[in-house]
């Protein structure tokens, strides 16, 4: 039987937890949502999980598609099932596609199983194309009218869908035909600056820019990024309008690619999926050892151009003091032009096709570089030898 002090002390920790749990909702409510993954990611698994359900589900749902993979799955896992379902069920098609393609095969057909039916016909064709292509980054909640629909008539139309939330873009309305290939766009902007009497196919803008759905992310970057867009309409091979790249999209995207760019600059084998602070050591061990296992391999070439040596650099043992020179140079240097052409080949300057014009380029950088740099040596061997 429990005892009057065991009952008191389990009551006062009981008292502890709620009051406890009630400042950290409190705390919670000061921190915007986007930054809330931030401190999720740094949290142990129990702990994130305990901070995720405790917020409201409104919350939840401005972030819960951009945190990582492993934490998704836990909380796939660990949500109560009615919570997370009608959660997801709220959130925009492209981010609820993109959260999906996120899980494991058989999380992913759970989910899927269970969303309402209504829900999966607005998701189905994202999940068509790959996550990382302009088909897998739209959404296809945009406003769409028929080119001989009046003016005011799309306002009208427009400004219903976006009182009930049916769109997820606000910037432009884009024009179709009676097959719904894109003929135009407009901005909302100048929609409602247009008299109403007049029919879109008259005000709209042509040509517009378009990608089709099997375009890489970068690639979709890129041109957004070159033609300033706000959206980027995605057609299929016959110009069927299938949906809308937004820019707030691309911004995660150009992170993630800038992410990728330097981790290839770092000699990783494959991307570190976890963030920093969470990802397990033996991960991080398995990324680096493979390029670090080759380097080590190629340094023995070194040692044995250096052992060839050997009785040139017992006769002058002032030459070993500029080995660790000469490799450090060597190193940074090759840094240097590894740093340049990685970025080139990031934002698009080089291709595959220049291989040979940066090889020479290189070539003759580092030659001219060399004939800088050897006066300076060849000084400073004579101050610490006083020979030529």
């Amino acid at each position: 039987m429990l005892r009057e002090d065991e009952a008191k002390t389990i009551s006062e920790a009981v008292k502890f937890v709620r009051r406890e749990r009630k400042a950290v909702k409190t705390l919670l409510k000061k921190i915007k949502p986007q930054d809330l993954p931030l401190i999720i990611e740094r949290l142990p698994k129990d702990e994130s999980l305990q901070l995720i359900f405790l917020l409201p589900d409104d919350v939840i749902k401005e972030f819960i598609a951009h945190l990582p993979a492993e934490i998704l799955r836990d909380i796939v896992i660990s949500m109560d099932r009615n919570r997370l379902i009608r959660m997801l069920t709220e959130l925009p098609a492209d981010e609820l596609s993109d959260l999906i393609n996120k899980l494991p095969h058989i999380q992913r057909k759970s989910l899927l199983d269970e969303l309402p039916v209504w829900k999966l016909e607005e998701i189905k064709p994202l999940l068509v194309y790959p996550p990382n292509s302009a088909g897998g980054l739209m959404t296809n909640r945009i406003p769409v009218f028929f080119m001989d629909v009046e003016v005011g008539k799309a306002i009208e139309e427009y400004n219903i869908q976006t009182k009930f939330e049916g769109y997820d873009t606000n910037h432009n309305i884009y024009v179709v035909d009676n097959e719904g290939k894109l003929l135009g766009v407009i901005s909302v902007k100048d929609l409602l600056i247009t008299p109403r009497s007049r029919k879109l196919k008259e005000v709209m803008s042509e040509p517009v820019i378009t990608v089709d759905p099997y375009t890489d992310q970068e690639d979709v970057a890129k041109i957004i990024a070159r033609y300033d867009l706000l959206e980027l309409p995605v057609v299929d091979k016959n110009r069927k309008l299938l949906g809308v790249v937004t820019v707030d999209d691309i911004v995660d995207v150009i992170i993630r690619e800038s992410s990728e760019d330097i981790e290839k600059f770092g000699g990783l084998v494959k991307k570190v999926t976890a963030p920093y602070l969470t990802a397990r050591i033996s991960e991080l061990v398995k990324k680096r050892i493979v390029w670090l296992i080759l380097l080590c391999l190629l340094e023995s070439l070194t040692a044995t151009v250096l052992a060839s040596f050997e009785k040139v650099i017992s006769s002058v043992v002032a030459l070993t003091f500029f080995i660790p020179l000469l490799i450090s140079i060597g190193g940074n240097s090759g840094s240097q032009s590894s740093a340049f052409v990685v970025r080139a080949l990031a934002t698009g300057d080089v291709t595959i096709y220049d291989a040979l014009k940066v090889l020479l380029k290189e070539a003759s950088t580092s030659l001219i570089l060399g004939l800088i740099l050897s006066p300076a040596v060849f000084l400073l061997g004579f101050l610490l030898t006083g020979k030529v």
